[in-house]
């Protein structure tokens, strides 16, 4: 970022020393004392030459070197200074200054940069039970600094795990499903992350990725048929594919695993009696 500065800065540099540099006033002084030493070098050349001077050729030299003589100004006439051009170096700054911060994105480079500094503190504030929960603007800059964390330590489990649950609760499920899977790529073994790899899928994903989801959870059933969110990821999993008696058997089979008395049982009695109702 520094660096890219430093090259614009001195690109910007001599686009204005080129601006300048024309109107510098001293080529025709510069272009005067060449004639002269041009003029005397000749003039030696021909007196070797010919061992005299020759009127002819001197006229003809004196002719060539007043021909190219500089203009003089007229008596009414200033020369043009260098602080009329201001403006033009102005302008010339403020659009290059207005190119580069819309090519740049330096907005969002110095977004990222902040949420890395941010990082560690909102790291430790969302692990501590008795600290005050994260607004969601620092959930946001939360994930931006675990992103580029993650993207140094790509090993990290709980690192992926953690940005999944941000995207879920930030409502992003492509970095859900992302970080999830990820997870889950990390501890293929592991039923937890498989779990809410599938969860993700089945709450965020497309047609295609919640059908994935289902047959992860349904391995999943096999390995642990009395887990309660199991049943219940695969009841909203066949809702979604409006698989209807497959969600009736999931909820069903929920309901008779949750204790008399649990608060969740109202909820999912409406749910079996809504699909029971579109499953005829």
């Amino acid at each position: 970022m520094s660096l890219l500065v430093v090259i614009v800065a001195l690109l910007l540099a001599g686009a204005l020393g080129l601006l300048y540099f024309p109107w510098s006033g001293k080529g025709a002084v510069d272009r005067d004392a060449l004639n002269r030493a041009l003029y005397q070098s000749r003039l030696q050349e021909l007196a070797q030459e010919r061992g005299e001077d020759n009127p002819a050729l001197v006229v003809e030299l004196q002719r060539t070197l007043l021909t190219d003589i500089p203009p003089q100004p007229l008596p009414g006439e200033r020369p043009l200074r260098r602080w009329a051009l201001l403006p033009g170096a102005l302008l010339l700054v403020v659009l290059s200054l207005g190119l580069y911060l819309k090519t740049s994105d330096i907005g969002q480079v110095l977004l990222w940069q902040q949420a890395e500094r941010h990082y560690p503190a909102l790291l430790q504030q969302v692990k501590d039970p008795t600290a005050a929960p994260l607004r969601m603007d620092e959930l946001a800059e939360l994930r931006l600094g675990l992103r580029s964390h993650l993207q140094d330590t790509p090993n990290d489990l709980a690192g992926w795990q953690l940005l999944g649950r941000l995207g879920l609760l930030l409502n992003d499920g492509e970095t859900a499903i992302g970080a999830f899977g990820r997870a889950h790529a990390l501890a293929a073994d592991d039923p937890a992350a498989a779990f809410d790899y599938a969860s993700a899928l089945v709450r965020a994903g497309d047609s295609g990725q919640v059908r994935m989801g289902e047959l992860l959870l349904r391995d999943l059933h096999q390995r642990q048929p009395n887990s309660l969110p199991v049943l219940e990821m695969l009841a909203l999993s066949a809702v979604r594919n409006e698989d209807y008696p497959e969600a009736v058997a999931a909820l069903q089979a929920l309901l008779a695993r949750l204790p008399e008395g649990d608060a969740r049982r109202e909820a999912i009695v409406r749910q079996l009696a809504q699909a029971q109702q579109q499953a005829q």
